[in-house]
């Protein structure tokens, strides 16, 4: 408990919305759409057909109880396909009891492991009734959904199970863990094999065994044909016992794509989330043991965000459950043993040079809200492939990037009972792109290539003490020019210049010349 207290005066005794971290350089507002009305989902997975948006399985109540009655009532999973077209807020539903419940089972269970690739929904795994077998179980299946046709279907009232093709693995029994592609590569991160009903010790009606594994492979789709394949798993018993944590995909310094894996229950010595936030990229799993994460352990809604310009990673959590919880009237951070429903809204940003801290922003939720409920984009027209936003493409005023749908409403911090979230949220941000007179070195500063190496659209980023005219040309190793990239006139601040870049595999510098000064930045192409 040593390091308990001492994190704790370092954060109620610090200045300002009891931070312990800078405030990221953008604020967020949350306002509740009382203009639309939506059913309540917590624990689903979840697509989108341009405006449309799709949800399968889930819960319809709140949190789960913890005796052999009230763990995972049958009346409360989702037995429906839901379709919500945001163009009208109109919601369809598309029955799953005329599907065999071979294939049913799977579609109503929770905390299934899931992720859209193009215009496939990929689902593996959840816990929920077995009807074959009359008893809980965590599945073993991959379902694959065509979005599109089951969209259509749902909508039309038209049959759903032609548009839905499912196989069994045992590598994939696995629930309460999180589903992502990085390049080719599917990885399943972490959860457990509950087998079982929920009930209260000293005698156990289940069976839990948690993965403790990172496993990657391919899946194979022609659109009939389905199979996993190139499978591999790397085990950690320490570090990667974990479930119902948050993942993040996220940008590493010099634009590599990765995961951020963020919190996760339990510890094997006590019931205490895990705090060491976990990096997996196409080269591994890393894990930062050099910091211990304060805020938001448990699923919840969070919005990736990466600044191109110093390389910083933010991960902003919207409410869930958490260690530590932030009180705004004493402004003081409080360990809860107990890991209590928060409100708070905090973020965690992974500095370039490898360091991480911690902001409680000053915003809280408008009640115990965010558990088990999803960010979803408005729009794609600011983020990277990976859905990642990228700062600098923000519009520099307060704009709309999403909404928060669905999750847990809480009653109290510890207490039950719970419910299921009905009220959407959009979600608003302000980004500030100043950047302080003590931080500006010359008239032309900060210059710097993203991504690099580069494979297609790059991006040239820096900042301009005043208004001037400058050129960027793109010059190969033998000192020709390739082409020019820019010739204009410029306000003073952060500059970006992107563009779609043809060249050929090498190295090049980009050469940026203004009023008598000359920069140049170097920049590796890749096929």
């Amino acid at each position: 408990m040593k390091k308990y207290a001492t994190l704790f005066l370092f954060m109620a005794f610090n200045t300002g919305f009891a931070q312990f971290g800078q405030q990221p350089p953008f604020t967020l507002d949350l306002q509740p759409a009382t203009d639309v009305s939506l059913p309540g989902l917590h624990s689903f997975a979840f697509a989108e057909y341009g405006t449309k948006w799709l949800f399968v399985g889930g819960r319809t109540n709140g949190l789960h109880g913890m005796s052999s009655n009230d763990g995972f009532p049958l009346q409360y999973a989702n037995n429906n396909i839901v379709v919500i077209d945001t163009l009208t807020w109109q919601t369809y539903y598309g029955s799953l009891a005329a599907l065999p419940d071979t294939i049913a089972d799977p579609l109503r269970s929770t905390n299934m492991q899931y992720h859209q690739d193009g215009d496939y929904l990929y689902m593996i795994g959840g816990f929920g009734w077995d009807s074959t077998q009359s008893r809980y179980v965590t599945f073993s299946t991959l379902t694959a959904i065509r979005v599109d046709s089951v969209v259509n279907a749902v909508m039309n009232a038209a049959p759903v199970g032609p548009h839905i093709r499912q196989i069994r693995d045992t590598n994939l029994t696995v629930c309460g863990g999180e589903l992502n592609k990085l390049g080719n590569d599917y990885y399943l991160l972490f959860g457990h094999d509950f087998q079982g009903r929920y009930t209260d010790p000293p005698t156990p009606l289940f069976t839990q065994e948690y993965c403790n594994q990172v496993k990657r492979f391919t899946i194979a789709d022609d659109g009939v044909n389905l199979a996993v394949q190139n499978y591999t798993a790397f085990t950690d018993t320490v570090n990667y016992h974990r479930r119902d944590l948050n993942v993040s995909p996220v940008v590493l310094p010099g634009g590599a794509f990765a995961l951020g894996a963020y919190g996760g229950v339990f510890q094997y010595d006590v019931n205490l989330p895990y705090r060491e936030p976990i990096t997996v990229s196409s080269s591994g799993v890393s894990v930062n043991t050099a910091y211990q994460q304060a805020m938001s352990h448990y699923t919840c809604a969070l919005i990736p965000i990466f600044d191109t310009l110093y390389e910083d990673m933010y991960v902003t959590f919207l409410g869930g459950i958490s260690l530590y919880d932030y009180n705004p009237v004493s402004q003081t951070v409080t360990l809860d043993s107990l890991v209590p429903f928060i409100s708070d809204i905090t973020t965690l940003a992974r500095r370039a040079n490898g360091t991480v801290e911690e902001a409680v922003l000053p915003l809280q939720l408008s009640g115990l809200l965010g558990a088990n409920a999803k960010f979803i984009y408005s729009s794609y027209q600011w983020t990277f492939p990976n859905d990642v936003i990228d700062f600098w493409r923000l519009p520099a005023q307060r704009t709309h990037i999403g909404y928060m749908f669905g999750g847990i409403r809480a009653t109290g911090t510890n207490l039950l009972p719970s419910s299921v979230n009905d009220t959407l949220y959009r979600v608003y941000i302000t980004p500030d792109f100043t950047i302080s007179a003590d931080e500006k070195p010359g008239d032309i500063s900060y210059l710097s290539t993203f991504p690099n190496p580069a494979s297609g659209q790059c991006a040239l980023s820096f900042h301009l003490a005043s208004a001037r005219e400058i050129s960027v040309e793109v010059y190969d190793l033998a000192g020709n020019k390739i082409e020019t990239v820019y010739a204009g006139m410029l306000n003073k601040g952060v500059q970006r210049i992107t563009w779609d870049q043809q060249l050929a595999q090498g190295l090049y510098f980009l050469i940026l010349r203004s009023e008598g000064e000359t920069h140049s930045v170097k920049l590796s192409v890749i096929k």
